[in-house]
C-alpha cells in the first residue's frame, strides 16, 4: 500500500513538473499567461472572427498586457496598452524588428520586398526606400505640389456628381493612388483609365480578403487552404495581374533609363541594381524590386483613401464638427485658397479632427504582425523564437490612461484649453519604432491637403441623414474595412448663395427703405474697420498695445531690458503679439510652445534673418549672421561642415581647448589671489579657440593688437545692447547723421575688418590647396573652385563677413557666460563647493577634464546648464524676419515684419521649469541626482537658424569651467552679497556688470 501510494505521488509530481515545464521558455523564464485552448485549434473557436481585437482586449483584462494566445498551431504573444507597446517597439526596438512571415503575403512576394522581409534585406530596402522617396519629395514642397494638383482633379470629379448619390470608394482611391504612382512609376493615371480602375479593384479586393475571416483562416492553415477551392485562389490570380503590371512598368523603365536623370523610384532601383550587380550580399534584385513596388502601390493606395472615406462618415455623423472645421478653414484660407502644409498651424481644430479620425478609426487594430527572430526577454517573460507578436494598436489608441475621451469621437483629445493643437505620445496609427510605416509623412500630407480642400469646397451628407450611417467596420482584422455607403457632396458656394438670398428676401420684406440704408452703411463701416485690422488672405494681425504716431510703442518700453516689457504685455495680449517700435512692426513670440512651433515646426517660414541696421552697415548683408536665401544656405552649410572638419565637437577640438585651458590657468595663478577684472582673462582664452579654427593660430595673452581687437569686440557688443544701440536700429537714417559714440564704434570696426583682410592676404600668399589649415584656407579654395559660377556665394565680401561673424560670436558669448557663472558660484558658495567636490572625486586634483567625463559629473553638468538658462544670454534672440506672409496660429505675420522669438520667455516658462525664476541646478537633475534634459533648454535658439557654434560653446563651457573650479576657489572682496547679478544691459545680449574676482588655489 505504502509503495503504490509513493508511486502514485511520484507520478503526480512528474506530471505537474511536465505541465509547468511546458509553460516555460528558455532561461527558466515563464511564457506570458493566456487562455487555455483546444488541441490543434488553440483559442481559435473563442475569437471574434470579424474583430479579433475585441476578444484580445477582453482577455487582457484577465491575463494582463502581455499574453500568449494560440490560433491553430501558431503561438502568438499579444501586447496591449500604450506603455507595453511602446516598451516593446521603441525601448526594445532591436528585439522587436522582426516581421512575421504572414502566409498570405508570403505566397505573393515569397519574402521579397520591404513589408515582410527581415535582417539585412529589410535594412537595405528600408534605408533605400526612405532616402529615395525623400529625394523625390516625400514630406517636402515638391510632394505638396503634386498633392495639390491631384486635389484639383479630385475636386473636379466630385463636382461632376452634381449633388447626386455616389459611392466615394473609387473617387478617393484614384486620387490617393495617383500620388504614390507619381513617386513610384513617375506618372499619374486618368480617372477613366480602365486598366488603372482594374488595378484599384484588385487592391481593394485583396485587402478585404486579408481582413475577412477567410483571410485569417488562410494565414492560420495555409497548407490546408492551398489544397481547398475558394475565393483565395481568385485573389491570388488577380494579384498576379498586379505583379504583371509592375513587371511591365519596370521593363518600360529599363528601355528608357537615363542613369544621370532618374525619374522615379523604379529608375533609382534599376540604377542601384546595376551598381551592385557584382556584389553577392546586395539585396537589389528584380524580385525585391517587384516586391517593394507592390508593397508601396498597395499600401500607398488603400490606407489613406480608406481613412478619408471613414473621415467623411464621421463628419456626416457629427455635423457640428463638420461646420466648425469648415468655418476655420474658410477663415484661414478663404473659399478658394489652396491649402498648404504651412497652414496646418493655423488650423488647430482641423488638425485635431484629422488626428482624431485616425485615432478613432484605428485603421490597423492589431498592427502588422511582428516576429521573434530570437528568444526575447520582455517584462519578466520569455517570448520564444518564431512566436508571432501582435502589438495591438487598438489598445494604444483606446488606452484610457492616455486619452480623456478614449471611446468616443472627440477632437478635444487633441486640443488644449485654449483651443491650440496638442500632441499625444499615444497617437500611434502608423505604429512605432524601427518598423513604423515608411510612408507616414506622405500620408499625413495627403490627409491634410485632401480633407481640407474637400471640406473647404463641399458640404458632405448622405440620403438617410447622419443617423443612417453605421461607422462600425465590415471587417476588423488585418485592417479595418469601412462599410460601403452613399455620399452627397454639395458645393458650399451654392449653399451660401441660397441661404443669403433667402435671408435677404425675408428681411427686405420687413424693413423700411431708411432702415435698409442705415444697415448697409453700418455694414460697410464694419467691413472697413475689420479690413484695417487684417493682413493678407483675410487673417488678422496678432493683437498688441496701441502706440503713438511715428514712435509706436517705443516710449512704453524698458530701454535697458525690453524683454521685461514684452513679458508683461504678453499676459494681456497673448503669446503672439504685434508691437511697433518707431516705424518698424515687430511680432513677439513668447513661451516655449509658441517659440518651438515657429522655429521648429514651421522652420521654413521662420528662417528669415532681420536686416538689423547696425549689422547691415557693418556687413552689408554678407556673411552668415544677417544673410538670407541662397547666400545664407551656402554660407551656413559650408561653415558647419568646415568647422566640423577642423574638429568642432570632436577630439581634436577638445585637445585645443585643453591646451588653452592650461594657458588660462597659468594666467590666473599669476594673479596670486589678488582682485582682478576677469573680463579680458576669459575673452583671451575663449577667443583663442575660435582663432585656432578660423585663423589657424592662437595669440599670446600679451599681444597688444590682439587685446585691442578684443576691446573692440567687447565695446561693439555693449553698444548693441545699450539704449543707444537700440535707438540706432530703430532710427538708423537719423542716427547716421548725428554725432555720437556709434560713429567712433564704426571706425573701430573698420580696424577689425582690416585685421581680417590682412589675415586673408597672408593665407593667400601661403595657400596649399591640398592641405587647408583652417576656415580661411577652406574658403579661399572654395572661391577658386567656384570662380566661374555666377550663382556662387563664395566671394571675398562673404568671406570677410563670415570670419567677422565667427570671430565676434566665438569670442564674446562663451566668455560672458563663464564670467556670469563665476558670479553665480560666488553668490552660491554651497553650489561651488558641491561642484568642486564632485569634480575632484571624479578627476582628482590634477586630472585633465575631458568631454567623456561629463556623464560622471551630473551635478556639474546641471550647474553649467542652469547658468546658461538663468543667465539668459540673448533674451530676445537674434531677430528673425518674415520674408513672405506667414500664416501662424490663425494670424498673418506680413512680409517685412521683424519677429522676436523671445528666448527669455522660454528659459523662464513656468510650464517647463519647476524653478523658473531662481538659480537652481535641480532644474536639470532627477530624483536620483542624475542629469536630466529639458526640451525648453534653448539658449542657442532652435530650428534652422540656431547657433552654428553650439557644440563648440558646450565643449568650451564644460572644459574651461571644470578646470577652473577644480583648481581654484572663487570669491570677491566684498563677499557674496556684494555681487549684483543683474545685467548692465539686456537687449541684444545680456552684458554682465563688471566686478572684481579673487581666485585662490585649492
Amino acid at each position: 500500500m505504502f509503495g503504490s501510494s509513493m508511486l502514485l505521488l511520484a507520478g503526480l509530481v512528474l506530471l505537474l513538473l511536465l505541465l509547468v515545464w511546458k509553460r516555460r521558455g528558455s532561461r527558466g523564464l515563464p511564457l506570458p499567461p493566456g487562455p487555455t485552448g483546444l488541441p490543434l485549434l488553440g483559442n481559435l473557436p473563442q475569437v471574434d472572427k470579424r474583430a479579433p481585437f475585441k476578444t484580445f482586449l477582453k482577455w487582457s483584462e484577465q491575463y494582463g498586457p502581455v499574453m500568449t494566445v494560440h490560433l491553430g498551431p501558431q503561438r502568438f504573444v499579444v501586447l496591449t496598452g500604450y506603455q507595453t507597446v511602446k516598451e516593446a517597439l521603441v525601448d526594445q526596438a532591436d528585439d522587436f524588428t522582426g516581421r512575421a512571415p504572414v502566409p498570405f503575403l508570403n505566397r505573393i512576394v515569397r519574402g521579397h520586398g520591404l513589408a515582410i522581409s527581415n535582417g539585412e534585406r529589410w535594412r537595405q530596402l528600408r534605408r533605400f526606400t526612405l532616402s529615395t522617396l525623400r529625394d523625390f519629395g516625400m514630406g517636402r514642397k515638391r510632394m505638396e505640389q503634386w498633392i495639390q494638383e491631384e486635389s484639383r482633379h479630385l475636386l473636379d470629379s466630385l463636382r461632376e456628381t452634381k449633388s447626386t448619390l455616389f459611392n466615394p470608394t473609387y473617387f478617393l482611391s484614384r486620387a490617393v493612388s495617383n500620388v504614390i504612382c507619381a513617386l513610384v512609376f513617375g506618372e499619374r493615371f486618368s480617372y477613366d483609365d480602365a486598366n488603372f480602375l482594374r488595378l484599384l479593384h484588385i487592391i481593394s479586393a485583396t485587402l478585404r480578403f486579408a481582413s475577412s475571416p477567410l483571410g485569417q483562416l488562410y494565414n492560420l492553415f495555409p497548407r490546408l487552404m492551398d489544397r481547398l477551392p475558394g475565393q483565395h485562389h481568385t485573389i491570388f490570380n488577380q494579384v498576379e495581374e498586379l505583379k504583371a503590371f509592375i513587371t511591365a512598368e519596370i521593363q518600360k523603365h529599363r528601355e528608357t533609363l537615363d542613369p544621370d536623370n532618374p525619374r522615379d523610384y523604379i529608375d533609382c532601383f534599376l540604377i542601384r541594381l546595376n551598381q551592385e550587380k557584382d556584389l553577392p550580399a546586395s539585396e537589389f534584385t528584380y524580385d525585391n524590386m517587384i516586391g517593394t513596388v507592390l508593397n508601396l502601390f498597395i499600401a500607398g493606395t488603400e490606407s489613406t483613401s480608406t481613412t478619408i472615406r471613414y473621415a467623411f462618415m464621421l463628419l456626416i455623423k457629427h455635423p457640428e464638427i463638420q461646420e466648425h472645421m469648415h468655418k476655420e478653414i474658410v477663415t484661414v484660407l478663404g473659399q478658394y485658397g489652396i491649402p498648404k502644409m504651412e497652414d496646418r498651424k493655423s488650423l488647430p481644430f482641423t488638425d485635431a479632427v484629422i488626428h482624431e479620425v485616425q485615432r478613432y478609426m484605428d485603421f490597423a487594430p492589431l498592427g502588422v504582425p511582428h516576429y521573434a527572430i530570437k528568444n526575447i526577454l520582455f517584462r519578466g517573460y520569455i517570448i520564444p523564437k518564431d512566436t508571432v507578436i501582435i502589438p495591438m494598436l487598438h489598445s494604444v489608441l483606446r488606452d484610457e490612461n492616455q486619452w480623456e475621451n478614449a471611446w468616443t469621437f472627440n477632437p478635444d483629445n487633441f486640443l488644449d484649453q485654449n483651443g491650440n493643437f496638442k500632441k499625444n505620445i499615444a497617437f500611434l496609427p502608423f505604429s512605432a519604432g524601427k518598423r513604423s510605416c515608411v510612408g507616414e509623412s506622405l500620408a499625413r500630407m495627403e490627409l491634410l491637403l485632401f480633407l481640407v480642400s474637400i471640406v473647404q469646397t463641399f458640404h458632405l451628407s448622405t440620403p438617410g441623414g447622419p443617423s443612417s450611417l453605421d461607422t462600425k467596420a465590415e471587417f476588423s482584422s488585418f485592417i479595418k474595412v469601412p462599410a460601403q455607403y452613399q455620399l452627397i457632396v454639395s458645393p458650399r458656394n451654392l449653399l451660401r448663395l441660397q441661404r443669403f438670398i433667402h435671408q435677404w428676401c425675408w428681411r427686405s420684406c420687413n424693413m423700411s427703405e431708411s432702415s435698409m440704408l442705415l444697415l448697409a452703411g453700418l455694414v460697410l463701416l464694419l467691413l472697413l474697420l475689420v479690413w484695417k485690422r487684417r493682413g493678407s488672405r483675410g487673417l488678422p494681425l496678432p493683437p498688441g498695445p496701441t502706440g503713438l504716431p511715428l514712435l509706436g510703442n517705443l516710449p512704453q518700453v524698458d530701454k535697458r531690458a525690453p524683454y521685461k516689457t514684452f513679458m508683461k504685455w504678453s499676459e494681456q495680449y497673448g503669446p503672439v503679439m504685434t508691437v511697433h517700435l518707431g516705424l518698424q512692426r515687430f511680432v513677439v513670440l513668447t513661451g516655449y510652445q509658441t517659440v518651438k512651433e515657429a522655429l521648429v515646426d514651421q522652420a521654413d517660414d521662420f528662417t528669415g534673418r532681420a536686416p538689423v541696421p547696425f549689422f547691415t552697415r557693418v556687413a552689408n548683408g554678407h556673411g552668415i549672421g544677417s544673410s538670407n536665401g541662397e547666400r545664407w544656405h551656402q554660407m551656413r552649410r559650408f561653415t558647419l561642415s568646415t568647422l566640423r572638419d577642423f574638429g568642432m565637437g570632436r577630439k581634436r577640438m577638445e585637445q585645443w581647448i585643453q591646451e588653452e585651458s592650461r594657458h588660462l590657468l597659468d594666467s590666473l595663478r599669476e594673479t596670486k589671489s589678488t582682485p582682478f577684472n576677469p573680463t579680458v582673462f576669459l575673452s583671451r582664452a575663449v577667443s583663442n579657440v575660435i582663432c585656432a579654427l578660423v585663423f589657424g593660430e592662437r595669440f599670446s595673452y600679451d599681444d597688444a593688437n590682439f587685446l585691442r581687437l578684443l576691446h573692440i569686440i567687447s565695446e561693439t557688443i555693449r553698444f548693441q545692447s545699450s539704449p543707444l544701440g537700440q535707438l540706432y536700429n530703430i532710427l538708423p537714417w537719423l542716427m547716421d547723421h548725428l554725432p555720437g559714440p556709434h560713429q567712433e564704434l564704426f571706425s573701430q570696426l573698420e580696424e577689425l575688418k582690416a585685421f581680417i583682410t590682412e589675415k586673408i592676404h597672408q593665407h593667400e600668399d601661403t595657400l596649399d590647396p591640398d592641405n587647408p589649415r583652417d576656415y580661411i584656407d577652406s574658403f579661399l579654395i572654395r572661391i577658386n573652385q567656384e570662380k566661374d559660377m555666377p550663382e556662387s556665394e563664395f566671394n571675398y565680401e562673404n568671406m570677410k563677413a563670415a570670419v567677422l561673424d565667427l570671430f565676434m560670436a566665438g569670442t564674446d558669448s562663451t566668455s560672458a557666460t563663464i564670467r556670469y557663472a563665476f558670479m553665480l558660484l560666488i553668490k552660491h558658495p554651497d553650489i561651488q563647493e558641491h561642484m568642486h567636490k564632485e569634480i575632484v572625486t571624479v578627476l582628482g586634483q590634477q586630472g585633465i577634464p575631458k568631454m567623456e567625463d561629463r556623464k560622471s559629473l551630473p551635478f556639474t553638468d546641471a550647474v553649467i546648464h542652469e547658468v546658461q538658462r538663468y543667465m539668459d544670454f540673448a533674451p530676445l534672440s537674434v531677430p528673425h524676419y518674415a520674408i513672405k506672409n506667414i500664416s501662424f496660429r490663425s494670424y498673418v505675420i506680413p512680409k517685412g515684419t521683424i519677429i522676436l522669438p523671445m528666448l527669455h520667455s522660454v528659459l523662464r516658462d513656468e510650464n517647463q521649469w519647476e524653478n523658473a525664476w531662481t538659480f537652481n541646478p535641480e532644474n536639470f537633475l532627477d530624483h536620483n541626482g542624475n542629469f536630466k534634459k529639458n526640451t525648453a533648454f534653448l539658449p542657442f535658439s532652435a530650428g534652422k537658424r540656431s547657433c552654428v557654434g553650439e557644440s563648440l560653446a558646450r565643449m568650451e563651457l564644460l572644459l574651461l569651467l571644470v578646470s577652473i573650479v577644480q583648481t581654484f576657489h572663487l570669491s570677491t572682496p566684498g563677499g557674496p552679497f556684494s555681487l549684483d547679478t543683474k545685467a548692465e544691459f539686456s537687449s541684444f545680449v545680456k552684458v554682465p556688470a563688471q566686478y572684481q574676482l579673487i581666485v585662490s588655489p585649492h
